[in-house]
């Protein structure tokens, strides 16, 4: 919970550690994992996937992102 929500920029810590607050019950064993290895992507190239819309295959083959950006549209 805490590295989702004080990653450095209030966007993401508004993106992930929403997402993670809002769904950290619901998630598998294999979601966490994923989540892990998304937090270690760098802010800019998270918020221009969350908040941008701009694709990043590396981003997009975590499949965590697809629940994150399913997460964010129903906001």
């Amino acid at each position: 919970m805490f590295r989702s929500s004080h990653r450095g920029t209030k966007e993401m810590d508004l993106v992930l550690g929403g997402f993670f607050k809002n769904n950290h019950s619901s998630l598998l064993p294999t979601d966490l994992d994923e989540f892990e290895r998304l937090l270690e992507f760098s802010d800019k190239a998270l918020t221009d996937y969350f908040v941008m819309n701009i694709s990043n295959s590396q981003i997009e083959d975590i499949g965590i992102a697809k629940k994150i950006k399913s997460y964010l549209e129903r906001q």
